[in-house]
């Protein structure tokens, strides 16, 4: 049993990670085994995302502490924390793959600037494509803009060089010609 002090240890500890999270999502993970959670862990970790089990009277406290006092009716049960890092639906993703695979673990909700987020709106934010992807149809869309801008102006150059030849050309003829 953990004493007073290593309780508020952890209780600042998981009112810190509240605060600095860009989401705190809860979740439930009633019969997960040990090989379970430790996959769940890793996948969530791949994210740069923590996933965190705490008590919930601890969980309760730290909400407090952290002035998100929304959460204090998704900790119920065995409940757990997931923080997110900077790519905020990647942590939501990872939890509603795992869900999928694993239908005892459940997603209650979240904390995300400010608002409280029900389940619901957990899955929809896990549905928005990652940064990284976000990032590579930008460069692609970007690119083909500019990509088909060029081609104009390639397409301009050449039009303007061989109208430049074909007058070289035509005065070439004229002075053969003796004009």
């Amino acid at each position: 049993m953990a004493t007073k002090n290593e309780k508020a240890t952890l209780v600042d500890e998981i009112s810190a990670l509240l605060k600095n999270a860009s989401i705190s999502i809860v979740s439930g993970y009633k019969d997960l085994s040990v090989a379970d959670q430790q996959e769940l862990r890793a996948r969530i970790r791949e994210t740069g995302a923590t996933f965190r089990v705490v008590k919930n009277s601890l969980a309760i406290r730290a909400a407090g502490d952290a002035e998100m006092e929304g959460l204090g009716p998704m900790l119920a049960g065995q409940s757990a924390f997931t923080f997110g890092g900077e790519d905020v639906p990647s942590a939501a993703r990872a939890l509603r793959d795992f869900s999928d695979d694993h239908p005892s673990l459940d997603i209650r909700g979240a904390m995300f600037e400010g608002q409280v987020l029900d389940s619901t709106s957990v899955l929809r934010l896990a549905s928005i494509p990652g940064r990284d992807q976000l990032n590579a149809e930008l460069v692609w869309a970007l690119d083909s803009q500019i990509s088909e801008f060029v081609h104009v102006l390639d397409g301009l150059i050449n039009g303007f060089v061989y109208a430049l030849q074909g007058r070289v050309d035509q005065l070439g003829a004229g002075e053969a010609q003796g004009v």
